[in-house]
């Protein structure tokens, strides 16, 4: 089986998808959060559907239970899916990485943005270890990534989607989209 090159991707596509995921997960609709982390899975990566198939499974079951269960949720039980997600990532890509110390790393940012009122460096510095571990490369090279990508994440988070004070979606995919072209940059270097 091909083995997917994660620094190759469309970094349009991506960042549209996540922000389509981000909207998503805000408004609870978990099917369709799944769906799209299918697509983006399938755009990022390009494996079989099989393989792209669990890991949106993964990926869908972290996220959910995370955002359902807030305060009762174990880290250990959301820590065990983003794990077995980034351990098939890794053993499907041509350059693997530490996928548990990855999980980890995924996992802390997304404790300190839940926590998070507003954008901040240990929010910053948290996404971009997380990228760098999964790209082996410094979380340094990250810093404009991470910087927008928190940007972007902050807004739906204290916004909400009530009628009184919509989301901006259109704001956070442009974000999105800048952030992931950042990425896309750094990890071409």
């Amino acid at each position: 089986m091909p083995k997917a090159n994660l620094r190759d991707f469309d970094y349009r596509e991506v960042g549209r998808l996540d922000a389509d995921m981000w909207q998503a997960y805000y408004n609870h609709k978990f099917l369709k959060l799944f769906r799209l982390l299918f697509l983006l899975i399938k755009e990022q990566l390009g494996l079989k559907w099989f393989t792209t198939l669990r890991l949106a499974y993964y990926s869908a079951w972290a996220a959910a239970d995370y955002r359902i269960n807030r305060n009762k949720v174990t880290s250990k039980r959301v820590l065990k899916n983003i794990t077995k997600f980034y351990q098939l990532v890794s053993e499907n890509a041509t350059e693997p990485f530490d996928y548990k110390k990855t999980a980890t790393l995924e996992l802390e940012w997304w404790n300190v943005h839940r926590s998070s009122e507003e954008n901040s460096k240990e929010l910053e510095q948290s996404i971009a270890a997380a990228a760098a571990a999964m790209y082996n490369i410094s979380p340094a090279l990250l810093e404009q990534y991470a910087h927008l990508r928190a940007e972007a994440m902050i807004l739906p988070r204290h916004q909400k989607d009530s009628t009184h004070n919509p989301t901006d979606w259109e704001q956070i995919r442009s974000l999105t989209i800048e952030s992931w072209s950042a990425l896309h940059s750094a990890v071409q270097e």
